[in-house]
């Protein structure tokens, strides 16, 4: 397999090659989402449900035929529209990613609460508490021993510390897992949702590190977008997708 360093040149050779039609479809993306999410909450989770599979999989298409050197246009963005068989299998795989999801944040935050916090009745007073310190803080004696570490003496660190190892890292090996769905649908590679999943599962068996690393390797870009207002994320965006559009490409050579 290529590097991700030699993932990103190519990816950033292609999309310099018309920037204005991958800022043109992030800026359209962008819109969208912003457009769903103002539209009151009940009727809004459901257009949210019936928007958000196809136009990933309009994303991933765009994106997939700038990564291969072909034209995108931003009417691939709504393709999955036009089809039904596109249609379903995006929603479906969107649906099915939210019934994997869900239910894993769920588990892993009643296990967070339950080994770390003690009881429900800590978190809520520690989460709406105004300060940390007079908090009542309590950490579960049973899980303490001589040989415990001693960042558990903090109340703070330690909710941080487990957050991050019991909930989040979960979340973002998961997302590692599924993460070629939806280029999968867009590629013909799968034409189902669970079939998409499936495969997407064996792609990654292996991969999951290097794919992080490249996700990692844009921290700073993102920052950067962050002090010039995100603008700069209308540049970064492209980039990035077009970077991950050739990674799974290679997952195929």
């Amino acid at each position: 397999m290529k590097t991700n360093s030699e993932l990103k040149s190519e990816a950033y050779n292609l999309i310099s090659e018309d920037w204005g039609i991958a800022i043109g479809a992030t800026v359209v993306i962008i819109i969208i989402n912003i457009a769903v999410g103002l539209i009151p909450s009940i009727i809004g989770e459901i257009l949210t449900i019936l928007i958000a599979g196809p136009i990933a999989f309009g994303t991933a298409l765009f994106f997939l035929k700038i990564s291969k050197g072909e034209k995108g246009e931003i009417e691939n963005l709504f393709i999955a529209f036009k089809s039904k068989e596109a249609l379903f299998s995006s929603i479906s795989a969107y649906l099915l990613t939210l019934l994997i999801f869900v239910p894993t944040v769920l588990i892993c935050g009643i296990f967070w609460v339950a080994l770390f916090l003690g009881d429900i009745e800590n978190l809520s007073s520690v989460l709406g508490g105004a300060n940390f310190e007079d908090s009542p803080y309590a950490l579960d004696p049973k899980v303490l021993n001589e040989y415990s570490s001693p960042i558990f003496d903090s109340g703070i660190v330690t909710i941080v510390l487990s957050a991050i190892i019991i909930i989040f890292l979960p979340i973002v090996i998961l997302s590692l897992i599924l993460s070629q769905v939806f280029f999968l649908l867009a590629d013909q590679k799968a034409n189902k949702g669970f079939e998409a999943i499936k495969m997407s599962w064996n792609l990654m068996k292996g991969n999951k590190k290097k794919l992080f690393l490249l996700q990692l390797s844009f921290i700073g870009w993102v920052i950067l977008s962050v002090f010039t207002l995100f603008i700069g994320f209308l540049f970064l965006y492209p980039y990035m997708m077009t970077s991950f559009s050739k990674f799974y490409q290679n997952l195929h050579d």
